[in-house]
């Protein structure tokens, strides 16, 4: 039995191509058009172009033995792309507990959400704690947070260049505000493996963050452990942005990413 779909709530197109994508299950691998104009209840003419367009994104393909129509190898790429989401946090926890009890700081992990805010998807309390300073599901503007910064430092150059346009507003006196400064800083980062930030967002509020990396080799999330100010001098921070790092590199490892250039030194390929 199809999964009913309500029109109402996408567009007519969009909510006739899924209806063609649910068509198919274990026991219809493969489909002819006017199988699934019968599943579905779609005509012809319209099930035609709505497989055109659906093949552009690779979401169908077409065997072209039989000419019938299959899942294709987008899906795939989506669908792994679900389950990093999905897995992240399980893979994550333990780290994120250790690391706050290491560190003595709120630890969070972060995902990038529409295109200049960064927002907690979990995260684990200093057990000494002055107050709630990472809660999940806080949203936080992209350029004057740890985590942000790191993400910044690994978007593409045209997307920060959006980001940049719009203008960096000032939350306190030490917020990053001149583009050239903060494109500096993601270049450091970059080249450090991790960043900070020292009362950029509130006052008697700094952190360290460092990026998550998938088996892609994309910057699927951000950990951060943030504190007091008083409790991260320069000196510290530097030494809590060493430690984030190390973990966070433990989580990339596990979710299946390979650091090429400790690959190679294994390998005896790098001197």
């Amino acid at each position: 039995m199809l999964e009913q779909i309500d029109p109402g709530s996408v567009t007519r197109s969009v909510a006739r191509a899924m209806a063609l994508l649910q068509a198919f299950d274990e026991t219809k691998l493969e489909l002819g058009v006017t199988e699934l104009g019968r599943l579905t209840g779609i005509d012809k003419s319209t099930v035609y172009r709505l497989l055109g367009a659906l093949q552009q994104g690779r979401l169908i393909e077409q065997n072209p033995e039989t000419s019938k129509y299959y899942l294709g190898f987008g899906l795939v790429r989506l669908a792994g792309l679900a389950l990093q989401h999905l897995e992240l946090p399980g893979i994550a926890r333990p780290h994120l507990r250790k690391l706050a009890e290491a560190s003595q700081e709120t630890v969070n992990l972060s995902v990038m959400t529409g295109d200049d805010k960064i927002v907690n998807i979990d995260g684990v309390s200093s057990p000494r704690m002055v107050r709630n300073v990472g809660w999940i599901g806080r949203e936080m503007p992209i350029h004057a947070v740890s985590g942000g910064k790191v993400m910044m430092a690994y978007l593409p150059e045209e997307r920060v260049d959006r980001i940049l346009a719009r203008g960096l507003e000032a939350f306190t006196e030490r917020t990053v505000t001149d583009a050239e400064q903060l494109r500096k800083e993601l270049a450091q980062i970059r080249g450090q493996g991790y960043g900070t930030a020292e009362e950029e967002l509130e006052m008697g509020l700094s952190a360290a963050a460092a990026p998550i990396w998938s088996h892609e080799g994309e910057v699927v999330a951000i950990l951060s452990a943030s504190g007091p100010a008083f409790r991260l001098p320069r000196e510290r921070l530097v030494e809590l942005g060493i430690e984030v790092k190390q973990v966070a590199d433990t989580i990339s490892h596990q979710m299946g990413y390979i650091n090429k250039t400790m690959a190679e030194r294994e390998n005896g390929r790098v001197g």
